[in-house]
C-alpha cells in the first residue's frame, strides 16, 4: 500500500516498534478527517507481522488486553504522577499546575521527557511489560515496573503510553474505525471483520484472522463480554409511535444496572455494561442462572428485590447497598436479594443469534425454564398507539420503574450501537449523564468530605473533550459522599486547598430545572439547580451525554 500524506516510516525505522505505533497515533490525531484517519491506520496495519499486528490493533482500540481478559494495568493518576516525577527527576508537587496547563496526562509526560528521543522498543516488549504491571503483587512493585518502562521511552512514546494505560488515546479513533481499517488493510468485508470481533472478543486475534483471510473460521468464544445494544431516548410517547412500525414491543425500563449473564461449560459469568466481571457480587443470581441451560448469553438487568415479596423490585437506592461488594455475606444477601431480569438473548446453545429478529430471539427466551427466584423473564406487550404507550408508561412508573423501552419486533440485536430499532421513554424530568472533573470540600458538617462536584459532558460522540456544564452538591446520602470522597482522593491529579482536579472516571446522572446559556463554561451552557440522581458506575465515560444533547434540552 503506497505511503500517504503521513508516513510513520519517516519517524521510525522498525515498523514493529512502539515508536512506529506512536508515530502513527500522532498522524491519526493530526487530521480531523475520518477517511484520512482510517487510511493512515490501514497503511500501517498492512505492514505488520502477526505478533505486532495483534498488539497494535488492541492498542489502537484503546485496550491493553483482549476484551475477554479480566486483567488491567492497575495504573491510576496518583501512581502515574509518582512514576513520572521519579523518571523526570522532579517533585510530585510540581506536576499539578503543569498537568492543568496541558489538560492531558500524555502531553504532561511528553513535556517532562522532552529531551528524550524515541528508542524503538518493540511493540511485543511493551505489551509484555504492561502485562507485568497488571500482574504486580504490590503498588511499590507496580510503580517500579512503570518507572522502568517510562525510563526506556522517548517523549512521543511516553505521551501515547501514558494515554494508553489511562484508557484515553485522544486521537479521535473508535473501536469501529479500527475494524474498518483492518477491513481496508487486507481487503476483507467489513461485516466479516465485525462479526469475527463479536464472536472472539479480541481485536488482536481478529486482526490476525483478517491478515490470514480466515475470518469465516471464527467461532463464538463463550464467557467473554459482548457489546450491549443501546436504546435512543425519545421525549414523548407520540414520537415513539411515529418512529416504530405498529405493532411494536413495550418493556419496562428497570431501575437497576444492565448486565449480561453467560451460562456455559458449567459456569455462570456476569458482566456489567462496562464489560467488567461482576460475578462474585451476586451469588444468588449465579445459582439461579446455572439452571437455565448451556451456551447462553442473556441481556438483562440486575434488580434489588423485596425480601417480603420476591417478585417486586426495589428502587435503585436499595441495589446500591450491593454495588462494589465483591463477596456479600449472607446477611447482606438476605436484606437485599438480587435477581437478573432477562429481556434478550445473544447466544443460545453456543450459537450467536443476534441476527435473528427480536420475535425469534424472544421465542428462545420463552422456551427456557425460568426459576421462581434469582432469574426472571421480563414481561412485554404489543401496542400500536400513543394511548397504549402512555398507559404502559404510567403502569411502569407506578411499579417503581424508570419508564419504557420500545422495540421493533423485526429488529436484530446490534451490539454496541444505538440505532433506530430501540427507543427509551423515561421519567418526565430531564436528566443528563455527566462525568465529574473536579471536586471540593463542603461546608458545615460536610467540611471534612468532598461533596461539591463539577461535571462535564463530551464535546461530541466522536470528540472526547470534556466541557463543563455545572456543579452539584445535593442528592447523595452521607454514606455515598463518604465513599466518593475516598474514591476522589485516589483520582486526584491536582489540588489547591479544598479543591481537587480529578481524573474523569465517576459518572453521575443529574437532573435540573432548565439549561441556560453561560459565558462561564466553555460549553456555553449551565444547568440551573442541578441535583444528583445517582452514581452511574454501570456507565462508561464514553457513553455520557454530549453537547448536542445539552443544546437540545436548551431548545437551541
Amino acid at each position: 500500500m503506497a505511503p500517504g500524506p503521513y508516513d510513520y516510516r519517516v519517524d521510525a525505522a522498525a515498523v514493529d516498534s512502539f515508536a512506529a505505533w506512536a508515530a502513527t497515533a500522532e498522524g491519526i490525531a493530526a487530521t480531523s478527517s475520518r477517511l484520512e484517519k482510517g487510511a493512515i491506520l490501514a497503511r500501517y496495519l498492512a505492514e505488520l507481522d502477526d505478533g505486532a499486528l495483534a498488539v497494535a490493533a488492541r492498542f489502537f482500540a484503546g485496550t491493553v488486553f483482549p476484551r475477554h481478559d479480566a486483567r488491567t494495568v492497575q495504573v491510576g493518576p496518583a501512581l502515574l504522577s509518582r512514576a513520572l516525577a521519579a523518571v523526570a527527576g522532579v517533585e510530585v508537587s510540581s506536576l499539578g499546575e503543569r498537568w492543568v496547563a496541558h489538560g492531558d496526562a500524555g502531553d504532561l509526560a511528553a513535556d517532562l521527557l522532552a529531551s528524550r528521543t524515541d528508542t524503538g522498543l518493540a511493540l511485543a516488549d511493551v505489551a509484555a511489560r504492561l502485562g507485568a504491571l497488571g500482574a504486580a503483587r504490590s503498588t511499590a512493585e507496580r510503580r517500579a515496573d512503570l518507572e522502568a518502562l517510562l525510563a526506556l521511552l522517548g517523549a512521543r512514546e511516553a505521551r501515547y503510553l501514558v494515554r494508553l494505560v489511562l484508557g484515553e488515546l485522544r486521537i479521535g479513533l473508535r473501536e469501529a474505525q479500527v475494524e474498518e481499517a483492518l477491513a481496508a488493510a487486507y481487503a476483507r468485508p467489513l461485516d466479516a471483520v465485525r462479526r469475527a470481533h463479536l464472536l472472539r472478543g479480541d481485536l488482536g486475534e481478529v486482526a490476525q484472522l483478517a491478515r490470514a483471510d480466515t475470518l469465516a473460521a471464527a467461532r463464538l468464544a463463550l464467557l467473554h463480554p459482548l457489546g450491549f445494544m443501546l436504546a435512543q431516548p425519545l421525549p414523548t410517547a407520540g414520537e415513539v409511535v411515529r418512529r416504530l412500525p405498529a405493532p411494536f414491543v413495550l418493556e419496562d425500563k428497570y431501575d437497576g444496572i444492565r448486565a449480561q449473564a453467560h451460562v456455559a461449560r458449567g459456569r455462570v459469568v456476569l458482566f456489567s455494561r462496562t464489560l467488567d466481571d461482576i460475578t462474585s457480587g451476586y451469588p444468588e443470581v449465579v445459582e439461579a442462572c446455572a439452571t437455565l441451560g448451556e451456551g447462553l448469553v442473556l441481556d438483562g438487568e440486575l434488580l434489588a428485590m423485596d425480601p417480603a415479596a420476591p417478585s417486586r423490585a426495589l428502587p435503585f437506592k436499595a441495589l446500591q447497598q450491593r454495588l462494589g461488594r465483591k463477596r456479600p455475606d449472607a446477611a447482606v444477601r438476605a436484606a437485599v436479594p438480587v435477581a437478573f431480569v432477562a429481556f434478550d438473548v445473544l447466544a443460545s446453545d453456543g450459537v450467536l443469534v443476534v441476527d435473528e429478529p427480536w420475535r425469534e430471539r424472544h421465542r428462545r427466551l420463552e422456551s427456557v425454564r425460568w426459576p421462581t427466584r434469582g432469574a426472571l423473564l421480563a414481561p412485554w406487550r404489543l401496542v400500536s398507539d400513543e394511548t397504549a404507550v402512555l398507559e404502559a408508561f404510567e403502569a411502569a412508573r407506578g411499579a417503581g420503574n424508570e419508564g419504557l423501552v420500545a422495540k421493533d419486533p423485526a429488529s436484530p440485536y446490534a451490539p454496541g450501537r444505538r440505532g433506530g430499532a430501540w427507543f427509551k421513554l423515561k421519567r418526565p424530568l430531564a436528566t443528563l449523564d455527566v462525568v465529574v472533573t473536579a471536586v471540593e470540600r463542603g461546608h458545615g458538617r460536610r467540611r471534612g468530605v468532598l461533596s461539591d462536584y463539577t461535571f462535564a459532558v463530551r464535546a461530541a460522540a466522536d470528540d472526547p473533550r470534556l466541557l463543563v456544564v455545572g456543579k452539584a452538591y445535593s442528592g447523595l446520602t452521607d454514606a455515598e459522599i463518604a465513599a466518593l470522597t475516598t474514591r476522589f482522593e485516589s483520582l486526584t491529579v491536582e489540588r489547591h486547598g479544598g479543591w481537587h482536579r480529578v481524573h474523569p472516571e465517576v459518572v453521575l446522572e443529574v437532573t435540573f430545572d432548565v439549561v441556560q446559556p453561560s459565558r462561564r463554561h466553555a460549553s456555553g451552557y449551565a444547568l440551573r439547580f442541578p441535583r444528583i440522581v445517582r452514581v452511574r458506575d454501570d456507565k462508561p465515560v464514553e457513553e455520557i451525554d454530549t453537547l448536542e444533547r445539552v443544546r437540545e434540552l436548551a431548545g437551541a
